[in-house]
């Protein structure tokens, strides 16, 4: 079955707006996406969906394929999906555009995901948390899994609660105090063809709606969503100009200039 990667990128960001476009040690980081995803071996493709013809060309600057997509999408996703259906592909990876820092193995990991026996339609990445501030922030993501690795709940609350361990002190206090081993989640995903479309056909749902967590729209009509343990170095993606220095020193120490 071939795989490509999309990865969305708008102009119009009301955080960050042109964010794709943002120079990461001289080059756009649109472009330090796809030259990534370029050396993905199982990736047939590499696509950029967008709205903006300046990323686009940036896009193809650095070795991708732009496609142009409506500046109405609401979602990256639904960026995504407007975006595969002008492809010839049966697995899309949905890659974040603003993750210049990423593994390429983990990509591989995740299209290794499908195809196989275990029925898998819809698929993610998670790494271990690193500390006690990761677990408790709102503003990073958190997954636990069934004893399959397919998720049982995405949340911005601390889970799992290690209730005995955290008794009688701050929460986080012990981490990790054993058991169960948090995870973040990493905000990749895989989809079979179809049902990527389905997934944007989807209503949001309530949990989706209480956490702003899109994903749980899925689980909310009873999908399985596969999850993958992804493998290190892992770096911070870029959500303002502040998080652009860390990220320059990572690529520095890993893929150089």
């Amino acid at each position: 079955m071939r795989a490509v990667a999309i990865i969305p990128a708008r102009y119009a960001s009301s955080r960050f707006p042109g964010k794709p476009l943002y120079p990461i040690l001289g080059k756009p980081m649109i472009s330090w996406v796809v030259r990534a995803a370029l050396s993905v071996k199982s990736l047939s493709g590499v696509y950029v969906a967008t709205d903006s013809d300046e990323i686009a060309k940036a896009a193809a600057g650095a070795g991708g394929k732009a496609i142009m997509t409506s500046p109405e999408c609401r979602t990256g996703t639904d960026r995504v999906a407007e975006a595969a259906r002008k492809i010839d592909a049966g697995i899309i990876i949905n890659l974040q555009g603003d993750e210049p820092a990423f593994n390429p193995v983990n990509v591989e990991r995740l299209v290794g995901l499908f195809g196989g026996s275990g029925g898998v339609r819809m698929a993610t990445l998670a790494r271990p948390a690193e500390n006690a501030g990761e677990l408790l922030s709102p503003d990073v993501v958190k997954v636990v899994c069934d004893g399959t690795d397919d998720a049982l709940y995405f949340s911005r609350s601390p889970i799992p609660y290690y209730r005995d361990a955290w008794r009688g002190a701050n929460p986080g206090a012990a981490f990790p105090p054993g058991g169960v081993l948090p995870l973040v989640h990493l905000g990749v995903y895989g989809f079979l063809r179809e049902s990527l479309f389905a997934f944007t056909a989807l209503p949001a749902g309530k949990l989706e709606k209480a956490e702003e967590l899109e994903q749980l729209r899925a689980l909310e009509a009873g999908w399985k969503i596969r999850v993958a343990l992804a493998k290190g170095p892992f770096a911070r993606g870029v959500d303002s100009p502040k998080d652009v220095p860390p990220v320059e020193e990572f690529l520095k120490k890993t893929a150089g200039k």
